[in-house]
């Protein structure tokens, strides 16, 4: 994979030339301090610090909220009566003084307040809710800390908890481009990544015509289905997370060498159809091969479905994404709604971190392939491929005693037996 492949599939780059047909979009450009808390540094070091040391492992801390709003419920156990809890205003004050946060001191925890005014304000634009994602990767891997196990994001703290636990994100940050065959690491660095302003006029939030214009998708599509993500299964270019948590461990960390990273925030569509999903294979400027986008799962309407959607695919290729994408070899994800109409999601550079999904690379890259087209359905119940979708840490599974959760569940009874004896107090 050459790197100007990879940098031509970043969101920020295609969607201004597709933004017609693809889904509404906020693109913000990330500040450097922002990116050294992703990458699990200190936002804001020490200028006195010895740039040398050996840097202690940080704490997870999500950034300070400035905006005065609760981000999250409150903690809350398994106990008392739940019913009794739901009916007060217990968990559910007006008041941020009703909520402890023990890290509200803590002295290395983070504030971003302009890029948290700008990201609050695209959201709202968007309708209340987006998906986030780098400048390849969604956190479709982290979706086990959210509260629906999806990546939907309603302010910016969801978005910064999202990112920062995902090792997709992680692997844009660290691996992207140095996965690539002729990248050369840059001597020295530059000023990373202007100041955000939640200004569009300073170029955080693009205008209304950058956002759908007027055949773009701001009517969603008419079967109210979603186009973003479902369980981290949609509108998400790969990665994989074994090979990043692999190669975070052979040394390969975030270097700020002045590489610009960005935050898109995609319009949220609840009620995705995961079957309406179709992953395209394009090799020397030729679509050889369709594969469902969701390989995991067999959908009895598909196979039939499959011969009314792949000339529609064929057609949106060749008028639509051929003329205007420059690279010869790539993939691209799009959604058909119920109406027909064919929907841009995603570019994702060819081989590398990119799933086949239901082909091989072997097989996508044999000669003579590319006479006519392939469409590739789960036919049948059990003709599932697993293993293509990221799963849960172990340590989310590991409930003995000194784990995670056994420590998560003690903070919780210590959180809970806290506010119980000051509702007692009060009384």
């Amino acid at each position: 994979m050459l790197l100007e492949e990879l940098l031509r599939c970043q969101i920020h780059e295609w969607y201004p030339a597709f933004r017609r047909y693809s889904i509404p979009t906020f693109v913000i450009p990330l500040p450097a301090a922002f990116l050294r808390y992703l990458a699990g540094k200190p936002a804001y070091p020490d200028a006195d610090a010895d740039a040398d040391a050996d840097e202690e492992p940080l704490p997870f801390l999500l950034p300070a909220i400035t905006s005065g709003r609760q981000p999250f419920a409150p903690i809350h156990a398994h106990r008392p009566d739940p019913v009794s809890l739901l009916n007060s205003e217990f968990f559910f004050g007006s008041s941020a003084d009703d909520i402890h946060d023990p890290d509200a001191e803590h002295p290395l925890r983070p504030a971003f307040p302009e890029l948290e005014a700008a990201i609050d304000a695209a959201i709202a634009e968007l309708g209340g809710a987006a998906l986030p994602k780098l400048n390849w990767s969604a956190p479709k891997d982290a979706t086990f800390m959210s509260a629906d196990g999806t990546t939907r994001c309603t302010c910016f703290a969801e978005v910064a908890m999202l990112l920062r636990s995902s090792d997709c994100v992680a692997h844009d940050l660290a691996s992207a481009r140095q996965s690539c065959e002729d990248f050369v690491c840059p001597q020295g660095a530059r000023r990373n990544a202007r100041k955000v302003s939640a200004n569009a006029e300073e170029g955080a939030l693009p205008n209304d015509n950058e956002t759908g214009g007027s055949e773009g998708i701001n009517e969603g599509p008419s079967d109210s289905s979603e186009i973003g993500e479902d369980g981290g299964k949609a509108n998400a270019v790969e990665c994989d997370a074994e090979d990043t948590r692999e190669q975070e461990s052979n040394g390969d960390t975030w270097v700020d060498d002045g590489f610009q990273y960005y935050l898109a925030l995609r319009k949220w569509y609840p009620g995705i159809r995961p079957e309406s999903e179709f992953r395209c294979f394009v090799r020397e400027r030729k679509l050889i091969a369709v594969s469902q986008r969701d390989a995991s799962a067999y959908y009895p309407s598909l196979p039939g479905w499959s011969s009314e959607v792949q000339p529609k695919i064929e057609s949106f290729f060749e008028d639509v994404i051929e003329p205007q994408f420059a690279s010869n070899n790539y993939t691209f994800d799009v959604y058909v709604r119920a109406d027909g109409r064919v929907k841009l999601i995603d570019f994702n550079p060819w081989g590398a971190y990119t799933l086949p999904l239901l082909f091989s690379w072997e097989e996508l890259e044999e000669e003579g392939r590319g006479q006519e087209l392939e469409f590739r359905v789960v036919m049948q119940q059990g003709a599932v491929r697993p293993g293509l979708m990221t799963a849960v840490p172990y340590d989310m599974l590991d409930w003995g005693e000194g784990s995670g959760w056994d420590a998560l569940l003690k903070k919780a009874d210590e959180e809970l037996d806290r506010q119980m004896n000051s509702l007692a107090d009060d009384s």
